[in-house]
């Protein structure tokens, strides 16, 4: 289990959320105004796990140094449950024959041709890894990608690429 970092406080509104990870795990949060956000940062980071600034909701009323540690979360000291990895969503993994986390759908708010929804799964057998799988909908019919977490980290790049060209207007807005 990981240690939380010792970070400033103050007792002033906070207006920073920082989202504390270990590798694949959201596992707290804290709270900072905009003075400590940097020290608190820095000290996340000296303690080895990433931290991701972010905004808070308006009606969130949270003090600095105020500190939210995620119960299941390596923070939180939950025992380890050696038969599921950290990810998976526990939901009848016996059945499909493969642990599966919770699917993220890429949900743009407008209309789009087909549905696309990604996931990690993994087979049972103990000498398995996980994969990446990406499924698209179209009219009822779903077609399935999966790809090692390899490929996926190098799509994963490929993808901002193309986007930053595709944001600078570069290569004249074509996709090559």
């Amino acid at each position: 289990m990981s240690t939380l970092p010792t970070l400033p406080t103050c007792g002033d509104p906070a207006t920073v959320r920082i989202e504390l990870y270990t590798p694949g795990s959201l596992d707290a949060c804290a709270y900072t105004c905009a003075a400590h956000t940097v020290r608190a940062s820095a000290a996340v980071a000296r303690a080895g796990l990433a931290a991701h600034v972010t905004g808070m909701a308006p009606d969130m009323k949270r003090s600095c140094g105020d500190v939210f540690v995620y119960p299941t979360g390596a923070l939180g000291g939950a025992p380890a449950d050696l038969t599921h990895p950290h990810w998976c969503n526990r939901d009848d993994c016996e059945r499909r024959g493969r642990h599966r986390s919770r699917i993220l759908r890429s949900d743009t708010n407008r209309p789009e041709a087909f549905i696309v929804g990604v996931a990690l799964v993994q087979a049972l057998h103990p000498a398995a890894k996980p994969t990446v799988r990406l499924t698209s909908v179209e009219g009822g019919a779903a077609t399935s990608l999966v790809l090692s977490v390899g490929q996926s980290r190098v799509l994963r790049y490929r993808l901002a690429n193309l986007l930053d060209m595709a944001r600078a207007g570069r290569n004249g807005g074509r996709w090559a």
